[in-house]
């Protein structure tokens, strides 16, 4: 048996599980992204049993690395007017789970990708995202490439600037969400029939955030957002702006982590963005 089984078997042996799912990763700060995933399982797991696998354990393995172990789902990418409107319900509850103290951010630090998230909690979702999201993000880009002028030039003015200006007129709660829900992250549960969330990166924030990256790379279709509106509408005005914008986050994380052709997307978005303002 090897080191790993041998670890993974000793924290399970009290919890009749059935079958798990195992994850790992020999990154130095492969422990902080497996506390952040437990953590974001498991408040979703309490807000909405079922929508996501259930976190059993993680830990740190004998060398180096960490690891985490779920309850195992059977996974298709069924994307039926059904499955699209369940998930839409779903994820409509889920976005329903408000802060536990009333602020913006989570209990731990998460992990998008291998780029680490600051959740320290905020008054104010503009604050958090400012602070919390975009500055960080842009600056690791800017260390990557400190001559990008424009990058930073815009960058400054859409967080000194454009994120307040979208969001002065709307009402934000703060409630759980995903944090990178893009089409790979979910899924039909074969047995259940049902929509899954998986590999989470939470924070208790502005629903609409999660809806930017949900159209980045493929979409859930037509039949969700319709449905997802009815318990959620759209809040005017800047809405569209305003899914830019949290694409922003995503598009900078991109190109801080595989360079290419994100900066553009990046240049593109933040250019509409400052002439708002």
């Amino acid at each position: 048996m090897s080191q790993i089984a041998q670890v993974i078997l000793e924290t399970l042996q009290n919890n009749d599980t059935g079958n798990v799912f195992v994850k790992t990763n020999s990154g130095s700060n492969s422990r902080l992204m497996f506390e952040g995933e437990s953590e974001s399982l498991n408040a979703i797991h309490e807000a909405v049993p079922g929508f996501a696998p259930k976190p059993l354990c993680f830990g740190t393995l004998p060398n180096e690395g960490a690891f985490i172990v779920t309850t195992y789902i059977r996974l298709s990418t069924s994307n039926s007017a059904s499955i699209q409107i369940l998930f839409a319900r779903k994820l409509a509850e889920m976005h329903s789970s408000q802060s536990p103290n009333g602020k913006f951010g989570f209990p731990v630090m998460t992990m998008c990708g291998i780029t680490e998230q600051d959740n320290t909690w905020e008054v104010d979702w503009p604050t958090f995202y400012k602070e919390r999201r975009l500055r960080p993000i842009l600056e690791k880009c800017l260390q990557n490439n400190p001559g990008d002028s424009e990058l930073r030039r815009l960058g400054e003015i859409v967080i000194d600037k454009v994120v307040d200006h979208i969001m002065k007129d709307i009402e934000i709660k703060p409630v759980l969400i995903h944090g990178d829900l893009w089409s790979g992250n979910w899924g039909v549960n074969l047995d259940a029939n049902e929509p899954v969330i998986y590999d989470p990166s939470s924070c208790y924030g502005h629903n609409e955030y999660e809806l930017g990256i949900l159209t980045m790379f493929g979409s859930p279709g037509s039949e969700f957002f319709r449905e997802y509106h009815k318990y959620h509408p759209r809040q005017e005005p800047y809405f569209e702006q305003r899914q830019e914008l949290y694409q922003l986050y995503h598009y900078l994380n991109h190109y801080y982590l595989f360079g290419g052709g994100y900066q553009r997307s990046a240049i593109s978005i933040m250019r509409r963005l400052c002439d708002l303002v």
